[in-house]
């Protein structure tokens, strides 16, 4: 990465090229995370629901004694999806510095050898986002959120600062680079979040890869969810939307190929923080630098 000052749309085309270049690497990475996920949580309701649905007597106990199998995956996937924020970061250093990712477990352990911490920043994170679930929180916890972009950045490379210091730091980094850094986030998050999920979306409807799944779980899920009732709560309001078994399973398969390309696409996120990171860095030793030279020259 060059010592210049980027604009946001830089930085997105560079991470974009890092994301490229390393794409075989990165998906292979991202894969546990991603179909662990999306697996366990699947072999919880087809465990679970299945055999409750064939036994309508079954115990609660044995109920929840089939779902272990699936959230223990779905649990270990999801901490290696916590993981990626930290490690990806560190792997983009590598890149930069070396151009050329390896040895990925010593980058995982940059977030596993401070568990704890680790845990706790997330704990801090999770919290933050519970409040702005909230409607009457949703302007004021997107500034909070954009002044606390970097803190898995600060966590990553100032290894000495506590999960507080991390967010405090991070809202220093971005003071004054406010707009910059909701442009890059814009970037990013346009591209990740809704074009290129729409994009595969599309595709894959045109080669009739969402319909044809949509009629296979068409066939199980009209006898799950109350279709009738839907329908008649749905008339009984006035609406003239009728809900279908096909038309939900279309959205559900839609949905979930989404997940898979947002999922799929954090490396490129972190990547472009991490530059974001390692830019206003740079930009602020050379402004304590500049500072401490017109400093002493006064002093002169």
């Amino acid at each position: 990465m060059s010592k210049e000052n980027k604009t946001p749309f830089q930085i997105f085309m560079t991470g974009f090229g890092i994301y490229i270049k390393y794409f075989s690497t990165f998906f292979k990475y991202m894969s546990f995370p991603v179909l662990g996920q999306f697996f366990g949580i699947i072999l919880c309701f087809a465990l679970s629901l299945g055999y409750a649905y064939k036994t309508p007597q079954a115990s609660f106990s044995t109920i929840i004694l089939l779902t272990l199998p699936g959230l223990i995956i779905l649990t270990k996937a999801f901490w290696e999806y916590l993981i990626a924020y930290v490690s990806i970061s560190s792997m983009t250093e590598n890149t930069i510095k070396s151009g050329r990712i390896y040895d990925i477990s010593a980058h995982k352990k940059v977030a596993t050898s401070r568990s704890s911490e680790f845990v706790f920043l997330w704990l801090l994170f999770g919290l933050f986002t519970l409040i702005a679930i909230f409607p009457p929180m949703w302007v004021f916890a997107f500034v909070i959120f954009i002044y606390i972009l970097l803190i898995f950045q600060v966590f990553t490379f100032e290894t000495k600062l506590s999960p507080f210091e991390c967010f405090v730091r991070s809202k220093n980094l971005i003071v004054g680079n406010f707009w910059n850094t909701l442009f890059m986030l814009a970037f990013v998050g346009i591209f990740t979040y809704i074009l290129l999920p729409k994009i595969i979306e599309i595709l894959f409807n045109a080669f009739q890869i969402i319909p044809i799944f949509g009629m296979y779980l068409e066939s199980v899920i009209k006898n799950i969810l109350p279709f009738e009732q839907w329908n008649a709560t749905a008339e009984s309001l006035g609406m003239a939307y009728e809900f279908s078994p096909l038309d939900i399973s279309k959205m559900i398969v839609s949905s979930v190929v989404s997940f898979f390309v947002i999922g799929y696409t954090l490396p490129l996120r972190t990547i472009c923080c991490t530059l974001w990171y390692k830019q206003l860095s740079i930009k602020e030793i050379k402004e304590k630098s500049k500072n401490k030279k017109v400093k002493s020259k006064e002093n002169v």
